[in-house]
């Protein structure tokens, strides 16, 4: 994808995003009076997926404007790093959302599901805490390939170079006879640890994407066959539909299942974006992962804005006083 047309695409979709997030993190910061705001986790889970996906999307317009002002390599993998470290927690943190979602509606049969339910802030608490740490994991891996990429690591001789985080050591193989030769080839060892790092790194995150997937995918189908039996059940005993909780646990399954699906094919699209780097010599432009990204960015602030009560209450009475002001 060249540069025009990643532009094109993604501007629209930044912005409008960026405008969203905003609008939502007033919600969640200046709650109408008289209604009850969000508690924990659930406020914790929200703020966490507002907060990410902002700070992506702020990032993202920086590594565009400083690579098309050319500015220093430095710079622009920093923004570049930041960017997809919030990419990764912003969608971690939609497993959980998803995951407790699953908590709340499914009720426990096993004992098992019962610790689960009872525990459910403190495992959504330590969660959140790891997947950060091992984001902060891959954040400082990728960073310091970068580093070494940029030629400000110990030496240039052993031919490292990288791509987006992608490093290729070459080392050369030197006769150790003097102070300078055991120097370079400590380096050469040193880049070649970084190399096998750095694979150990991008295998490690192909694994989490598909443990994630499984979890999401799993949480969402499970929510939907016990709803599915629950109708199916009210329907034998006559029991009316317009129960305000069956209304808001089915909005939230049907929040659950489009998340669901938005995650399965991003998470796809990363799994082979990653393999190819890592298994094989052909790798994807780095401008399609950032599209695909965006558009799930897109995705989730609809779905949250039409899914997420306190978010979509908010944006009727801002309707309605808009109204209310136009007529006056």
């Amino acid at each position: 994808m060249d540069d025009l047309s990643f532009t094109i695409v993604n501007g629209p979709l930044t912005f409008l995003n960026i405008f969203a997030n905003i609008f939502f993190i007033f919600c969640m910061l200046c709650p109408p009076h008289g209604r009850e705001g969000l508690k924990q986790p659930m406020k914790l889970l929200l703020g966490s997926m507002v907060f990410c996906t902002t700070v992506y999307l702020v990032s993202l317009i920086a590594a565009q404007c400083l690579w098309m002002v050319s500015a220093s390599s430095e710079i622009y993998s920093a923004s570049y790093l930041i960017m997809m470290y919030m990419a990764a927690t912003s969608m971690s943190t939609s497993i959980w959302l998803n995951f407790f979602y699953y908590t709340q509606i499914v009720p426990a049969q096993r004992a098992l599901f019962t610790w689960v339910k009872r525990n459910i802030k403190s495992i959504i608490y330590w969660g959140l805490f790891g997947d950060r740490v091992f984001f902060m994991f891959q954040f400082a891996v990728r960073a310091t390939g970068e580093f070494y990429s940029s030629g400000e690591g110990p030496s240039n001789t052993t031919g490292f170079t990288s791509t987006n985080g992608t490093a290729n050591v070459s080392p050369k193989k030197v006769p150790i006879n003097n102070t300078t030769t055991l120097a370079n080839a400590t380096d050469a060892a040193s880049l070649t640890v970084l190399l096998h790092t750095l694979i150990v790194s991008e295998c490690l995150k192909i694994i989490y994407v598909f443990f994630c997937l499984c979890v999401m995918v799993g949480s969402s189908c499970a929510t939907v066959c016990y709803l599915h039996r629950h109708m199916k059940s009210m329907k034998e005993i006559g029991s009316p539909f317009s129960s305000p909780r069956l209304h808001s646990q089915m909005r939230v399954t049907i929040a659950g299942i489009l998340q669901g699906i938005l995650f399965l094919f991003t998470a796809l699209w990363i799994f082979i974006h990653y393999s190819s780097k890592v298994l094989s010599s052909t790798s994807f432009d780095d401008n399609i992962l950032y599209t695909v990204i965006s558009l799930y960015k897109f995705g989730t602030t609809l779905n949250l804005g039409i899914g997420q009560a306190v978010f979509r209450q908010r944006a009727a009475d801002v309707c309605l006083k808009a109204k209310q002001a136009l007529k006056l």
